[in-house]
């Protein structure tokens, strides 16, 4: 148990990537240049080679292409990643002709193998005024094993000391506005889900199924389960006790194992960590969308750099992971560059 990192300047201002990486740079190196409000729509590929970005530009009318001089590189995230990849030819082969969208590369593991840490909420009333003002609201936690033997945790629980209600008031379940929450997420998940096209339109939101709790031994309910019961059991020693009142979710009545798994199925959350649906492997994955150094098998001159690349998610908040992928992608480019080395991954496995 303890802090949680935040991302800070040394003068502790609140960092995001964008204000550590861009903001320094913007306006003085010229050979970056940022156009925001602009939307991709797909990869253009010739003859076996990622060529350009096209885009629809801010006006929502016209439509523009930038071409590229060495490579393309996609960083939408493990959402947009698959549905650009797919948009562009390169994905499962059936599912594109649903569309009548032309396979370049029938890549069956793009958009497979998405994974998320799914939390669930134990909440009480408190007994005494919360804290109003803070980093931010959930600066503590816990990391822990649902059973012995393991080498790292597959639990991680948030503390906030606020009323977390979004996905239980509108299940009835009783809110407060002075209240504190824990809020147990399984960090070793099993189950996979999808991300698929709804249209060839690049304007429609891909179709994201998530597929919590769907793995066939039962673990990530188990672990879920197991992280209500030690939220329980924290709150109930005498330095949480003072501040607690009712629990208002899942409430005392639900104690049992069905009891438990019936209430975090219908009130569970993203922890907002999607990642692993563009995943690397090695020549002998048959899924690998990408190989070892973010080349896209079957396509030349296209990496990938953000978290759909993962195999599996670490037990911890990814964003420092997905920085440091960022950070050796470039170490990738400038090697590559450096031997006049072009950009080929081994291609797609059959």
């Amino acid at each position: 148990a303890g802090w949680f990192q935040i991302n800070s300047a040394p003068d502790n201002t609140r960092m995001s990537a964008s204000h550590a990486y861009l903001h320094p740079i913007m306006g003085s190196r010229p050979n970056l240049e940022i156009r925001t409000h602009s939307w991709v729509n797909r990869v253009a590929i010739e003859d076996g080679r990622a060529v350009a970005v096209e885009y629809l530009t801010p006006d929502l009318l016209t439509h523009a292409q930038v071409r590229a001089r060495r490579e393309v590189i996609l960083s939408a995230g493990a959402i947009d990643t698959p549905k650009l990849l797919m948009l562009s030819g390169v994905g499962p082969g059936d599912h594109l002709r649903e569309f009548g969208i032309e396979t370049i590369v029938d890549s069956p593991g793009v958009g497979e193998n998405l994974d998320d840490h799914v939390e669930g909420i134990v909440q009480w009333d408190a007994k005494k005024p919360m804290i109003r003002h803070s980093t931010q609201w959930w600066e503590i936690g816990v990391f822990a094993t649902s059973q012995e033997g393991l080498d790292r945790p597959d639990l991680m629980m948030h503390y906030g000391s606020v009323p977390f209600d979004m996905n239980t008031a509108r299940w009835g379940y009783p809110t407060t506005e002075n209240g504190f929450c824990l809020t147990p997420n399984v960090c070793r998940g099993r189950s996979r889900g999808t991300v698929r096209l709804r249209s060839r339109d690049f304007r429609d939101r891909a179709r994201v199924d998530p597929r919590y709790f769907t793995d066939p031994e039962g673990h990530d309910e188990r672990v879920m389960a197991f992280g209500m019961r030690l939220a329980r059991k924290i709150v109930s020693q005498p330095a949480m006790a003072e501040w607690a009142g009712q629990e208002l979710a899942p409430g005392p009545d639900a104690q049992t194992d069905d009891e438990l798994i019936d209430y975090m199925h219908k009130t569970h959350n993203t922890v907002y960590h999607p990642a692993c649906s563009a995943h690397m492997g090695p020549d002998s994955d048959p899924l690998a969308v990408v190989d070892p150094r973010l080349r896209v098998r079957g396509v030349r001159c296209l990496r990938i750099a953000d978290g759909s690349i993962l195999p599996f998610l670490p037990a911890i908040n990814p964003c420092i992971t997905t920085m440091m992928i960022g950070e050796k992608c470039s170490d990738l480019l400038k090697e590559d560059a450096r031997v006049g080395v072009e950009a080929v991954a081994p291609p797609a496995i059959a």
